[in-house]
């Protein structure tokens, strides 16, 4: 895991993997088929593709594999950015995991937008049909903060940020517009980055009740020394480093 927490520097120069390419070139082909049928030869073509919510009457079970091949076919802009995006960040976090367990996470973060979406549907203002890669690619950059969280990178190529705070960032937004009904989309983003952080940590570490102790009482430490300094304790001389004898 060494190797996972280095400190790096990202830039605009990173090359995309033997995976990122093919995934990138049959995400294309897809979409470029898809306009075909939409605009060209008036066939429909998204919408029995895209997952819909179970109560809408349009939800068939292949849905939840062929959603996150489908994008919207009135935004091409849109798919140019979720492309761009996957070309930055696929590189970088294939590294860490190696080639199989990206795909896993991609996928996996796919299966998390579409559990959250189908249940969410239920509430007014989330009923909207869901499709698209975007949930793994928030799944990918959050992901990306956190591997490699001083990392600075160009946020729309012009603004630097630590890739720490990009990562903090992309979950209070997406956070923040689920809870304002701001994005009928929001719950399918959010399923996406909850269920890839959970197999980024391992359920088993994420959940296991004396990990999570054992970090309260490290949490609950710090606090504790940091309430020192400000007091001005003469007495705490304790730096947070381990004392060699």
């Amino acid at each position: 895991m060494s190797d996972t927490k280095r400190n790096i520097s990202y830039g605009f120069g990173t090359r995309l993997t033997r995976l990122g390419k093919r995934l990138l070139i049959i995400y294309a082909m897809i979409y470029v088929v898809e306009l075909l049928f939409e605009h060209w030869l008036g066939i429909p073509f998204a919408a029995d593709l895209q997952l819909h919510p179970l109560q809408s009457g349009d939800f068939r079970i292949w849905q939840f594999l062929t959603h996150p091949f489908i994008h919207d076919p009135r935004s091409p802009l849109g798919f140019v950015v979720n492309g761009i995006v996957l070309y930055f960040f696929a590189a970088p976090v294939e590294h860490a995991f190696g080639s199989k367990r990206f795909l896993i996470l991609f996928y996996i973060s796919a299966a998390g937008a579409a559990l959250f979406g189908i249940f969410f549907s239920m509430i007014p203002g989330f009923g909207a049909p869901f499709s698209g890669m975007l949930p793994s690619l928030l799944s990918l950059i959050v992901i990306f903060g956190l591997l490699s969280p001083e990392a600075t990178i160009l946020l729309m190529f012009i603004l630097p940020i630590k890739a720490k705070y990009l990562s903090y960032g992309t979950v209070l937004i997406t956070f923040l517009t689920f809870l304002a009904k701001a994005n009928p989309h929001g719950a399918y983003h959010l399923g996406g980055i909850l269920l890839g952080y959970i197999y980024f940590k391992g359920p088993r570490t994420l959940f296991d009740p004396n990990l999570i102790r054992l970090r309260y009482l490290q949490w609950q430490l710090k606090k504790s020394q940091a309430r020192s300094r400000m007091a001005g304790d003469p007495d705490n001389k304790d730096d947070g480093k381990p004392t060699i004898h």
